[in-house]
């Protein structure tokens, strides 16, 4: 019992050590979280936009983080600024002025996210800062669901854009993505994008609604998180599915085995999907 506890105890420590590296080198946020203050004062949303545009620019000039939130995460903000302005004065803006124009500093490129439609609880508030205006952000997210920039997205079956990007995290630390794990990333993606396409069709044969088949088909969805054309801003690269299909043909023809021994193994994981899409549309 001593020995297994001791051997529990070391393995916890080995891996904050590495995502205690990984979050000093900026790579990812310490499992999952993540805060900073930015000594200047936020910038309400009804301001301007060229306003808006410094105070965004601020923000991001900022982040030092080499990784996005990938999916859902909880954000609070705390506004650090004179009571007696926002008390006895016009000068202070709602509370949900400035979340908007704070939300658009953090999301993109250069930003913590990709889309402000990840934050899934938000909570802002002010307090007084007896100093100069400032603001502090702190996000939650899972420990694994974030992503190492720069990221590039794809299009996929289902008609949702997927981030995949040629830095993996490992060990604390970034490694380069080669060609022939780019491709099997991609594939997996597609696959699996498939399948979830297929099985909300089927579900809808045998008479479930929009939303049963939704849900339904989530089971046999991939842990990754698409996102409408609509919500990807300018400066991600963008790759639509005929393109990177066709980068792929040419890259398997200058790696015939390894593509053969890819083809197999994603023959063998649709057609088990197939069993289970058949199955879940005799249970309805």
């Amino acid at each position: 019992m001593t020995e297994n506890v001791l051997t529990d105890e070391m393995a916890f420590d080995e891996q904050l050590r590495l995502e205690r590296k990984g979050a000093n080198a900026g790579l990812n946020p310490m499992f999952g979280e993540w805060q900073h203050r930015f000594e200047f004062p936020p910038v309400p949303y009804g301001n301007g936009a060229a306003q808006r545009g410094e105070f965004r620019a601020a923000i991001q000039g900022e982040l030092k983080n080499h990784w996005l939130f990938s999916n859902e995460i909880h954000l609070e903000i705390t506004l650090h600024v004179d009571v007696q302005t926002v008390l006895e004065t016009d000068e202070a803006a709602d509370l949900d002025n400035y979340a908007k124009a704070i939300l658009d500093g953090l999301k993109g490129p250069s930003g913590i996210m990709i889309d402000d439609t990840q934050v899934q609880a938000l909570t802002i508030s002010w307090i007084d800062g007896y100093g100069p205006p400032a603001f502090t952000i702190t996000a939650k997210g899972s420990p694994d669901e974030f992503v190492l920039k720069p990221q590039e997205f794809y299009e996929m079956p289902d008609g949702l854009w997927y981030p995949h990007g040629r830095y993996l995290w490992s060990q604390g630390g970034s490694e380069p993505c080669d060609d022939f794990n780019h491709f099997v990333g991609l594939s997996i993606m597609e696959l699996m994008s498939s399948t979830k396409r297929r099985a909300r069709a089927e579900m809808r044969k045998v008479g479930a609604d929009r939303l049963r088949a939704y849900q339904q088909a989530m089971y046999l969805s991939n842990s990754a998180r698409g996102f409408h054309r609509s919500r990807i801003e300018g400066g991600f690269p963008m790759h639509n599915r005929r393109d990177w299909q066709e980068e792929r043909t040419r890259w398997a023809a200058t790696d015939p085995e390894r593509w053969s021994m890819l083809e197999d193994t994603l023959r063998g994981m649709r057609e088990s999907h197939d069993q289970v899409i058949s199955a879940m549309a005799k249970l309805g």
